[in-house]
């Protein structure tokens, strides 16, 4: 028998000190009569049933296995059905195990180690599909709070484990054929909980199968490099120099050159020549360059994917390009035909492609690339309207029964086959750039498209393939990110948390990555808080970062130790310059740990706002800060007037004052009518919560057409009463001149939420444009929608993803595919009637701010400026005002008319008025800031 690896059946009521066993979930003796198997940490017992029976601390007494329901150890699937173990047969080290129902058979070999346990398959008798071959469901939480820990690792890329490695509350492994069942193998860890991480090391370095980093999973927490931060950027022998000071401007000490066309092929890897023409040489000497300033080369390739101008495509395609459907030439085929006929239905294939599509145009008959863009779904099937000689290839005469491969794409590119050849040249390619241009470190973007190797249920599998077989051909430990996440990617991440930047509601969005990077504690790896963007006002969909939005940033940044990461920005903008300096700041105290753990607990709440100052020479503290925010439409009498809540002492508040875009009027003669209500059914899509009946009905009333939408709430709680409309528009509609949408809604002052929802088609934007009116009003209002929501998108509860779609992503206004209106928020227990008139699609246009005035309490400002759309004002406490253009460039003082109003504890009455013209009606957002009490 191996280490302390024990096995007794039928001896449990023998062992010292436990006379009373298994009682967690009230299963008294759980224990008797069991296989057990034991080390220094735990002991783990299975009924000679097939069933868990207990999975004990040593330390405590506590069996931490979950009895309710019982669970199976083991489980087989065979011919669409899962089958349990229903029994267990030890021989030494070995089980046997049957399963209901079925002749199947496993063996399984279980070894001990000090504080962990490797099971691994070696013989399967029967047929199977899948293999579970762990299956140990916990009483645990799987979080760090915990005195006690357990997960599993695979052990090979046979073994599929779901989830990430840390504290789990269910351990799973299993395996498949086409991977190979027999060999499948997993550690099983079982701990107190500060004892995981150093435990998952000792497994990682025993096994002679895993990828070993110094710089990645169990060890990613011990390397100063993963909380590096790091730039986007392109440098050249010409601008790396300037590169190196655009870097130490904003405090990073990485460089991340992502690549593409631009700087070096994805796939090959063969370096831009405009910018690098020395080829890898000169992309070395850059890089060594970095290195004497101190700072890190980040290589930044897609993947295994291949660019299409690769030697792999162009001019004779290599035969393990990855294909999904394989048809059959169902004639001759000249060198000139522009049809392809084939035997198979083509029902499965499609001309629609887009960046996130999975799917090409692209057919491959011998050493001939084709392109179509029609097809015959009917009989005689064909591929129409074709290319030929794509690509640079070779136009080819081609015997009928030729077979003809529809290849693969993603993201613009081509896949290699995973099983062939190729798949490992794309692995060299990436390696021996890695190697020879002496990068640091790698992330691999668009690993996402894994599933397009072999398979969603298989993406596991393949993507872990490619990165293992590129880490065992590096010449030294690169820290690895990529765009994905799964359990055997563990092993060599180094940080995890890179997100793409939003484009509008920054500070929401934030507070969603801070809180998405929790659970990179657990996994045991530090976390990045970017991809971040510096952004200028692009309207009406993009909002620009204010400086308070990058001290948000960098203050939660700082306040979880995350490494920061930045797109975007260019040091010859002012604006630019402005928000460099603050990431400076905070970058430059992070590193240094100038700030305590209490401090840091109270910078990462959620919501909660900062600024830091200078309280000494050396010392450094926070104040809180509390916003306010109103978006005035003109003088409506609502919008221009409203209740400002200040939570901290009486104040002179510092304020932001924005000119924003306005739009032409409904009754405008270029205004497109997107739905009148003519049609009962114009809205065809209808759907709602559980709780809710709704509808929209066409209702005529003193000679005018009106949609109704009434809707009932059966429920007692109002989040996540919702009930939408949907009118589909074919084909889309062209609106890119028509960005404004113009609605007027005769409210009945219940409160409730209507969004405007526009969208494109799906394969050139998963975006949703909210568009949000409270109808706390009642008779009839008219509604400039300019401006996305998307800040208020975690104030009611959707039945949609919001993430990169409502904060990032941008609707294409010249393709707009649908409308839909949603209700939200209803009343409990009661009913909401609303009115609306035609919604019409109005052109946007610039206006501007006449001589604002703000008035609080009883006081009153007044700034002697114009203000244009784009532009905005800051003013501080003491009454300096500067106006900003709208890449943030200073354009100049402003002398207030008037001393600052004082902003009161408590509620303040606000006033916001300008002097332009009446039309189109200004439209202004006010930004009111204060401050409370210094803390360090």
């Amino acid at each position: 028998m191996s280490g302390l690896f024990k096995v007794l059946v039928g001896m449990i009521c023998s062992w010292p000190g436990m006379a009373v066993l298994g009682q967690q979930d009230g299963t008294p003796g759980a224990e008797s009569g069991g296989i057990v198997f034991a080390n220094q940490s735990c002991r783990y017992v299975i009924g000679a049933d097939g069933t868990n029976r207990a999975l004990v601390d040593l330390a405590t007494g506590q069996d931490y296995l979950r009895h309710a329901p019982v669970a199976a150890v083991a489980r087989a699937r065979i011919a669409g059905q899962w089958h349990d173990a229903a029994s267990a047969a030890a021989d030494g080290d070995r089980i046997t195990l049957g399963f209901t129902g079925t002749p199947a058979t496993v063996t399984v070999d279980v070894k001990s180690r000090p504080r962990y346990f490797i099971v691994e398959v070696l013989a399967v008798g029967g047929e199977m599909e899948e293999l579970q071959f762990v299956n140990l469901p916990l009483t645990l939480g799987g979080s760090l709070d915990e005195p006690f820990a357990a997960c599993a690792l695979a052990l090979n890329l046979q073994t599929n484990v779901p989830g990430i490695p840390g504290p789990s509350s269910r351990l799973a492994a299993s395996c498949v054929p086409r991977f190979g069942l027999v060999g499948a193998a997993v550690a099983v860890v079982a701990c107190s909980t500060p004892q995981m991480r150093d435990v998952l090391k000792e497994v990682v370095s025993a096994a002679g199968t895993l990828p070993k980093s110094p710089l990645g999973g169990p060890w990613a927490m011990d390397a100063s490099i993963n909380r590096a931060s790091y730039l986007f950027a392109n440098p050249t022998e010409q601008n790396v120099d300037e590169i190196i000071r655009t870097v130490q401007s904003v405090g990073f000490n990485q460089v991340q050159i992502h690549g593409g066309r631009g700087t070096y092929r994805f796939g090959d890897c063969l370096p831009n020549p405009n910018l690098y023409p020395q080829g890898v040489a000169s992309i070395k000497a850059v890089i060594d360059r970095l290195h004497e300033a101190g700072i890190y080369a980040g290589m930044h390739p897609y993947a295994f994917f291949l660019d299409k101008a690769t030697a792999w495509v162009t001019p004779v395609p290599d035969p393990g390009l990855a294909s999904d459907a394989i048809f059959t030439l169902a004639a001759d085929l000249s060198a000139d035909a522009e049809t392809v006929p084939v035997r198979e239905g083509t029902a499965a294939m499609s001309t629609i492609t887009g960046f996130f599509v999975r799917n090409s145009v692209t057919l491959r008959i011998g050493d001939e690339l084709i392109t179509y863009s029609g097809l015959s779904q009917e009989p005689p099937y064909a591929f129409t309207r074709c290319t030929r000689g794509a690509l640079g290839t070779t136009a080819s005469d081609h015997a009928a029964d030729a077979k003809v491969y529809h290849l693969k794409e993603c993201f613009g590119l081509f896949v290699p086959d995973p099983d062939s050849p190729l798949f490992i040249k794309v692995v060299e390619a990436n390696a021996d750039f890695f190697n020879a241009c002496g990068f640091d470190t790698i992330y691999l973007d668009a690993l996402d498209g894994e599933d397009t190797l072999g398979g969603r249920e298989n993406s596991w599998h393949y993507g872990s393939k490619f990165v293992w077989e590129l880490w065992r051909r590096l010449a030294r430990p690169a820290a690895m990110e990529y765009s994905t996440f799964h359990h055997h990617l563990w092993l060599l991440r180094s940080r995890h948390g890179a997100w793409d930047h939003p484009t509008r509601a920054h500070q929401q969005f934030i507070d969603q990555h801070v809180a998405a990077n929790r659970v990179n504690d657990r996994m045991f790896l530090p976390s990045n808080l970017g991809w971040w963007a510096f952004k200028t006002w692009q309207p009406p969909q993009a909002e620009p970062t204010f400086p308070d939005d990058i001290e948000y940033w960098c203050v939660k940044a700082l306040g979880t130790d995350a490494g920061l990461s930045l797109q975007g920005y260019n040091p010859a903008l002012p604006g630019h310059q402005r928000l460099a300096a603050i990431v400076k700041h905070y970058e430059t105290l992070r590193h240094a740990g100038h700030f305590s753990e209490d401090v840091k607990v109270k910078l990462r709440e959620p919501g909660a706002q900062f600024a830091l100052e200078q309280a000494a020479a050396d010392r450094w503290q926070f104040r809180p800060v509390h916003t306010v925010q109103q978006r005035v439409r003109g003088t409506d009498g609502g919008s221009d007037r409203w209740i400002a809540h200040n939570p901290h002492a009486s104040q002179v508040p510092t304020l932001r004052i924005e000119a924003l875009m306005a739009a032409e009027s409904y009754d405008a003669e270029a205004a497109v009518t997107l739905a009148d209500f003519a049609d009962a059914n114009e809205f065809s899509e209808r759907a709602s919560a559980p709780s809710v009946t709704a509808g929209l009905q066409s209702v005529t009333e003193d000679g005018s057409m009106y949609g109704r939408l009434t809707a009932v709430n059966a429920g007692k709680e109002r989040r996540g009463t919702w009930a939408s409309f949907k009118k589909t528009f074919t084909p889309p509609l062209n609106l890119a001149t028509h960005q404004g949408l113009g609605v007027w809604i005769r409210g009945d002052g219940k409160g409730e939420v209507l969004n405007f929802q526009l969208q494109s088609p799906s394969h050139i934007t998963q975006a949703r444009a909210e568009r949000y009116v409270v109808v706390d009003f009642e008779g009839w209002r008219y509604f400039d929608l300019i401006e996305l929501d998307a800040d208020r998108y975690t104030e009611y509860s959707w039945p949609y993803y919001g993430g990169y779609h409502v904060y990032r992503e941008l609707v294409q206004h010249q393709a707009i595919e649908s409308l839909t209106i949603w209700c939200n928020h209803l009343p409990p227990e009661d009913s909401i009637a609303v009115d609306l008139r035609p919604i019409r699609a109005v052109p946007l246009v610039a206006a501007r701010l006449v001589n604002p005035r703000l008035t609080i309490g009883g006081g009153a400002v007044e700034f002697p400026v114009q203000i244009e759309s784009g532009q905005y004002l800051e003013v501080d406490s003491t009454g300096a005002s500067r106006l900003y253009g709208p890449a943030g460039e200073p354009l100049g003082e402003v002398q207030p008319v008037g001393a600052l109003p004082r902003f009161e504890r408590g509620e303040n009455e606000v006033e916001f008025t300008s002097q332009g013209p009446p039309a189109p009606a200004s439209r202004a957002r006010v930004t009111i800031f204060s401050r409370g009490e210094p803390f360090r």
